[in-house]
């Protein structure tokens, strides 16, 4: 933040009458006992173990007292920062709530869960290079809610990972904010707006036990269209594969003992590489690990091993998530290791599904079926005969193996569509609710109507006129000392 950016928010603090009051009184002894309280209320330790991923469960929850790569900073400390003077800061709003610290500049799409070389990262690098002149050394203060609020640590840990050395994390949020009677002000437009970005956290607050509120249902924001997978695939056939080709997509390496498919932007890729004469029980992982090093990728890790289907004419297999980076650039995907035991020996092959991490979630649905279509066609694939399909050697073979490909693109491949769009549709709906600090109910007057409700209350009651009330009371009830036909809303999860 610049020195002028640091003036506006002085003179926003000085120019609230009640701001002046608040500071001044954090000064005097009277206010320091209260202040030591706030303290030790912010940093209270409440049995969370600090972590260094990325929180993806409830946003709303109690909260680690230390974050690694970071420090805790109190009001108190924020207040001393903010009259110092001296240091330059930059305030993040990851709350996105209708009020804010003042000069705060919002940005609650810092919170999504996810990975530290995901797409979300990449926008919050430009973001913190944009708000800092790209100096490392910079301040930056994140707050949400209240020590019970995940998003600002979140987003404090993407800055973290972006390589910034003073990193404040806001524990006490807002909430601790205002109860030390500092001012707020009307929370602005964010001035960097990253796609896709979150929806906005709502505050949080308390009902009385027994009394409704009226409330109304939170604007549902349309969920993002997933990538299709491609409509059809091509059959193909060099000397000693068969294949299904996504259209687009080129042949990169041919030969005896492995065969690639390269999408059109090279982001993306499928690997068919095997061996014959391995030696008895040699592990799966360590012939993945292997294969997948000599495409010289760096910083290789898989996931823990998980039965899958073999491939043509192989006994058993085995599959692994895989993550490395090549070039500087982050990698996804899937790798299956089938097994073809023989008498003394054991031939491998390995077929994996990659792509680079900001293409994987578009690809992970489809592209490990298209690898998996790969098959040696050739008795001397890997360098031995007689042990894969002999019977697609010939013609006839491979226009059989053509039209059982094509059989299987047209009936299974609108399913695969199916599935990935159900499975988007659940991520969207966990990423709106966590994220978005919603709750979903379905009306019981509209059947299969569901509204998003805000987390404020625990219970709420619909009419037929679609007038909700919310409250916490699991014993109140609307309908008693009235002339109306109220009806609980049930929760609904997917």
């Amino acid at each position: 933040m610049s020195v002028h950016s640091i003036a506006i928010l002085l003179v926003a603090l000085a120019s609230h009458a009640t701001s002046l009051v608040a500071v001044q009184a954090l000064e005097s002894n009277s206010a320091a006992t209260q202040l030591d309280a706030a303290t030790r209320h912010e940093r209270q330790d409440l049995g969370v173990a600090a972590t260094r991923h990325l929180h993806a469960g409830a946003m709303h929850g109690p909260t680690p007292a230390s974050i690694p790569g970071g420090q805790v900073i109190t009001t108190a400390g924020l207040v001393a920062l903010i009259q110092g003077r001296q240091a330059p800061f930059v305030v993040f709003d990851v709350l996105g709530g209708g009020e804010a610290l003042p000069n705060a500049l919002p940005a609650p799409w810092l919170a999504q869960a996810g990975a530290f070389d995901d797409a979300v990262q990449q926008q919050a690098a430009q973001l913190f290079a944009q708000r800092t002149q790209g100096r490392k050394d910079v301040a930056l203060v994140f707050y949400c809610l209240s020590r019970e609020c995940w998003l600002s640590y979140n987003a404090a840990l993407r800055a973290v990972a972006a390589g910034y050395g003073n990193v404040l994390w806001y524990r006490g949020g807002i909430e601790a904010w205002k109860a030390a009677g500092l001012p707020t002000q009307a929370a602005g437009q964010a001035g960097f707006a990253p796609a896709p970005a979150a929806q906005q956290a709502q505050q949080a607050a308390t009902l009385p036990q027994g009394k409704f509120v009226s409330v109304q249902p939170v604007a549902r924001q349309p969920a993002a269209t997933p990538a299709r997978p491609p409509a059809e695939l091509r059959i193909a056939q060099t000397r000693f594969f068969s294949f299904a080709l996504p259209p687009g997509w080129r042949v990169g390496e041919d030969g005896q003992f492995a065969l690639t498919l390269v999408a059109p932007d090279s982001r993306a890729l499928t690997v068919m590489v095997g061996n014959a004469g391995m030696p008895p029980r040699h592990p799966a992982a360590r012939f993945a690990f292997d294969k997948l090093s000599a495409m010289q990728m760096q910083n290789l890790q898989l996931g823990a091993p998980r039965p899958a289907a073999p491939g043509a004419g192989f006994a058993q297999a085995v599959e692994f998530d895989v993550a490395y980076s090549l070039r500087g650039v982050a990698w996804r995907g899937v790798a299956k290791v089938s097994v073809a035991p023989a008498y003394d020996t054991q031939t491998m092959a390995m077929t994996a599904a990659l792509a680079s991490a900001d293409r994987w979630p578009d690809h992970a649905a489809w592209l490990p079926q298209v690898a998996g279509q790969v098959a040696a066609t050739n008795g001397g694939a890997f360098g031995a005969r007689g042990v894969m399909q002999q019977n697609l050697q010939n013609s006839m073979a491979y226009a059989e193996a053509a039209r059982t490909y094509r059989d299987w693109s047209q009936k299974n491949w609108q399913q695969v569509t199916d599935d990935r769009n159900a499975s988007q549709d659940r991520r969207n709906f966990a990423v709106r609710e966590n994220l978005g600090g919603v709750q979903t109910f379905a009306n019981p007057y509209a059947t299969g109507q569901s509204v998003e409700l805000p987390m404020t209350h625990k219970y709420y009651w619909v009419d037929r006129q679609g007038q909700m009330k919310g409250t916490d009371d699991p014993r109140a009830d609307p309908n008693v000392g009235s002339t109306g036909d109220w009806r609980r809303m049930e929760r609904v999860d997917r």
